[in-house]
């Protein structure tokens, strides 16, 4: 929908037309300059994104989520410290960078450097950390972005500035330090990968160390053919914040998941909306949105489309807690065998279900975990809501296909008719379907 600048528009006919309408109004909030006088600035919640126009001094401001701040002065000869109209240099496609230990901002010129981000970064490794201000329009660089600690890159909007990776199997931002990287934060921008159909690198990736404390506030991921996220094993990112990832014309379809935790640990990661649209064109195959076999992930809101197989799969002794799980694939390479897919002891808590399009042979799937010999242990499943003509299932909404242990049972909220039972192991009692009061399989 780029002739509506990515706004929502709710399908004819659709029940939950007030949630795309919402989200709608809150990225008005930073879409849209708020133009007053500069002794009002403060009247205003200076949202992550959301510029400001003072009328009065033609002073421009962006918000960072806490404060404004000042980008530069409309019509003014020069402004910020040293004399660098930092406004001006942006708008004219430079990047900025502010750094903690220098006294004035320093200006990087694409044209002159095949690697300008990078080299805003280590300005910043090289002063104490500071802030990287990135311009409307688009950016190439060949990849291997390597943030330091301490440091912020911000653009203008994942519609307004683009950073480009132009090295086929780079990676586009990698956490990599041998010391961490520590508190960083990335918002408003899209980061796309080379596209085609070859093989590229992951769009952000956590491959040595633990970074602590990351947030992201608004990105857009757009032509990767491998996994846009992805913790390597025996890494694990703690403390990390994520409020909107939006994907589009990716493939995963080779790759675990297009958010992937091979890590075994890493505690207390959030996510806001993650929202994925991908493309079967390098892999021939569906997608798995989320994938996770170790650590602590929480997920708000899980929308998705294009060729999408299962929405989550869960494995080894991961711990996972997903809100809304809206499921609408579009031209799948072939039906998904479920929705969701738990395996092994780890706790999983899903709230809601709703389902548009498709007709995989189920919603649920509880199952081994092979790798560690542990049956689909405390899983809590939540209801299950089918929309329109289109959603439908091949067999029904839960597939039983190991065990439960009593000791540590799952529960569905649901029926006992919406539970297939397709292993022949025997009665444990340990999966309790709560439409009548605890039935046990």
């Amino acid at each position: 929908m780029t002739d509506n600048h990515q706004y929502e528009t709710p399908p004819a006919g659709t029940l939950d037309w007030h949630e795309p309408l919402n989200r709608n109004f809150e990225r008005i909030d930073t879409d849209v300059e708020i133009r007053d006088t500069d002794a009002n600035r403060s009247n205003y919640v200076a949202k992550s994104g959301a510029k400001f126009l003072a009328t009065d001094t033609g002073a421009v401001y962006i918000g960072d989520g806490g404060s404004w701040v000042q980008l530069g002065t409309i019509g003014a000869a020069s402004g910020g410290s040293g004399g660098t109209d930092i406004g001006a240099e942006l708008v004219a496609g430079n990047i900025v960078v502010l750094a903690r230990t220098l006294s004035a901002p320093q200006v990087i010129t694409p044209s002159e450097t095949n690697t300008p981000v990078q080299d805003a970064y280590d300005l910043l490794g090289a002063n104490d950390g500071g802030e990287i201000r990135l311009p409307p329009g688009r950016i190439s660089t060949p990849g291997n972005i390597r943030p330091y600690e301490n440091t912020t890159m911000t653009g203008f909007g994942v519609e307004v500035t683009e950073l480009d990776i132009t090295e086929q199997t780079a990676d586009g931002i990698l956490f990599d330090r041998d010391s961490g990287t520590p508190d960083v934060k990335l918002s408003e921008f899209a980061l796309n990968g080379p596209g085609g159909t070859d093989p590229t690198g992951v769009a952000m990736h956590h491959t040595n160390r633990d970074t602590m404390n990351l947030r992201v506030g608004r990105l857009l991921f757009w032509g990767w053919n491998n996994s846009i996220y992805r913790v390597d094993q025996g890494v694990g990112p703690f403390q990390c914040r994520h409020e909107q990832l939006i994907v589009y014309d990716c493939d995963a379809g080779a790759e675990d998941g297009l958010l992937e935790f091979r890590s075994y640990y890493g505690p207390a990661n959030w996510f806001g909306t993650v929202a994925v649209y991908p493309i079967p064109d390098s892999s021939g195959q569906n997608s798995t949105v989320f994938f996770s076999r170790g650590g602590t992930q929480s997920v708000d809101y899980l929308t998705m489309g294009g060729s999408t197989g299962y929405a989550i799969d869960q494995t080894w002794d991961s711990v996972i807690e997903f809100g809304n799980v809206h499921y609408e694939p579009v031209g799948q390479v072939a039906e998904s065998p479920a929705i969701i897919r738990l395996r092994g002891h780890g706790t999983a808590a899903i709230d809601t279900v709703k389902h548009v399009t498709g007709t995989p042979d189920y919603v649920y799937e509880l199952g081994y975990d092979a790798y560690l010999g542990n049956s689909p242990d405390r899983k809590v499943l939540g209801p299950y809501i089918e929309l329109g003509q289109e959603a439908g299932l091949g067999q029904n909404i839960v597939n039983l296909a190991h065990p439960v242990d009593p000791a540590a049972p799952s529960l569905y909220q649901g029926s006992p008719d919406d539970v297939t039972v397709t292993h022949g192991e025997g009665s444990t009692g340990g999966f309790r379907a709560l439409g009548t009061a605890g039935t046990g399989f």
